[in-house]
């Protein structure tokens, strides 16, 4: 009698990460690493990064999973990852001006997706990554891993159900205020306000923290990126080791983040978390603000930042409900409602009940210093504890105020219960085999953008204006539409749903 065939688990799915900075390198591919799917390239136009990263790679492979060792290797240009058809899932971890090119491409090659916040660089990208998403039907993830953290989704669970009644302000705080008075251009981080800044300054850090380094040193020739690459669609410049630094480097490179050519200043890096958290708590995944307010802050005296506000706009949305942006605080997102107030930040969440309050300067740094008590305290923890996992489950300090707060409002018998996800990438992983919508889907992380773009927009441009939040364009006769867009996406590297 023949002896049946020995059934065989079918091969893991392979994974493809696009752009292995320190970002990658320390967050997106140690956790991909742990995952059913197997990274099988990295991919990077620097030279010395997608080498280290796959020996990262191979490196854990050889140590935990063996009978995959040696299966990462590195590549140098992101048009062949995403014509591999034996990639399944494209990781990307790129500046932001890249982000749209390579998700709507990747998509458009039947690949699923995870993209870094924030989304895209413009507005325009935005809305073409919501159309191809719904073209082409993949499983889509942004990386606001803060919606993965059971202290926001708490937060956010208390406002959606009408706990703290209804929600008639709310503050997202990042950005740093004293940079705009700052006239020593030698101190890197204190350059840092809140929005881009003009096309392009020079600032070196060093190990005793930010020395300035002179042009000729920073665009010195460095033989292992690939420059034109790494600028894709952005403006031609001179190359920059502040913009894609030498070797495989142990610092976060701020300065493209800034740059008018590359990202959004912290509207970008820290709205994108923040604002996002805001739209999720206000049920406007959906949706957006009907106005935007300009600043009535000093214009910034620091010679980088082109004379522009630092903080201080607003969004009003249809309900009439007012964002603030203010700068870095305690609290990344704060929510004030007629019957309450909710605090919350990474390892940290305050609740207090009480009549309602519109915030002030006073009412926001007493509650900042834990000082407030212009309403009962319904539970609170200002600390750092990040609990055994990303979820913080019952245990000290940030565990036990988030279990009183799930006991006083009963948030397991809430009407709404909100998408719960152990980790950002792990969620993504089994959307990908169940095919259902991520915790961060395409619409999701655009809208979460186009909150970023808006906020910049008004800052750079020193203005407000209104909004349709269902077509997505100035309303009015207000704005500018050249503004929602990149004047001209260099060599062509433009995507299109």
């Amino acid at each position: 009698m023949a002896k049946a065939a020995k059934k065989t688990s079918p091969a893991p799915k392979r994974v493809a990460i696009i752009g292995m900075g320190i970002q990658s390198r320390t967050m997106m591919l140690p956790q991909f690493l742990k995952e059913e799917p197997v990274v099988a390239t990295i991919c990077d136009c620097d030279k010395a990064r997608r080498e280290a990263g796959a020996k990262q790679a191979n490196d854990w492979y050889k140590a935990n999973r063996p009978e995959f060792a040696g299966i990462c290797k590195p590549e140098a240009d992101f048009r062949k990852v995403i014509a591999d058809k034996s990639i399944d899932m494209v990781v990307i971890v790129t500046p932001d001006h890249w982000h749209s090119y390579m998700a709507i491409k990747a998509m458009q090659a039947g690949k699923d997706v995870y993209c870094e916040k924030p989304l895209t660089y413009s507005i325009e990208e935005a809305l073409e990554i919501i159309k191809a998403q719904r073209k082409t039907k993949a499983v889509f993830q942004t990386g606001s891993w803060q919606r993965s953290r059971r202290e926001f989704r708490t937060a956010a669970m208390i406002v959606r159900n009408g706990l703290i009644g209804d929600v008639k302000f709310v503050d997202c705080n990042y950005g740093n205020a004293a940079a705009q008075n700052n006239t020593d251009i030698s101190k890197f981080h204190d350059n840092l306000g809140g929005p881009s800044h003009p096309h392009r300054f020079f600032c070196q850090w060093d190990d005793a923290k930010r020395a300035v380094q002179d042009i000729a040193t920073e665009s010195a020739p460095n033989k292992d990126v690939d420059w034109d690459m790494w600028l894709g669609p952005a403006p031609w410049s001179p190359y920059s080791d502040q913009c894609a630094p030498r070797g495989v480097n142990k610092f976060y490179p701020m300065f493209w983040r800034f740059d008018d050519n590359y990202g959004t200043g912290y509207n970008g890096d820290w709205g994108a978390h923040h604002l996002d958290i805001a739209q999720w708590g206000l049920d406007l995944d959906k949706s957006g603000p009907v106005k935007i307010v300009r600043s009535d802050a000093p214009y910034s005296t620091n010679p980088l930042h082109g004379g522009r506000r630092q903080s201080g706009m607003k969004f009003v949305f249809a309900n009439g409900a007012v964002i603030f942006h203010n700068p870095f605080s305690t609290w990344g997102t704060v929510f004030y409602g007629t019957k309450g107030i909710v605090a919350v930040n990474r390892g940290k969440i305050a609740v207090w009940k009480g009549r309602g309050v519109k915030p002030n300067d006073k009412i926001r740094k007493e509650l900042a210093d834990n000082t407030y008590k212009g309403m009962k305290q319904v539970a609170a923890f200002y600390g750092q504890d990040w609990g055994k996992d990303t979820n913080v489950q019952a245990g000290e300090g940030l565990g036990i105020a988030l279990d009183t707060l799930d006991k006083v409002f009963a948030l397991d018998k809430a009407k709404v219960q909100l998408y719960k996800s152990l980790s950002q990438v792990h969620n993504f992983v089994e959307c990908c085999k169940t095919r259902k919508p991520t915790i961060s889907p395409a619409e999701t992380g655009a809208r979460s953008s186009i909150l970023c773009g808006l906020c910049n927009i008004s800052y750079v441009y020193d203005c407000g204006f209104d909004w349709d939040p269902k077509k997505n364009t100035f309303a009015n006769g207000t704005g500018d539409p050249a503004w929602l867009k990149r004047a001209v996406y260099r060599n062509g590297w433009v995507a299109k749903a």
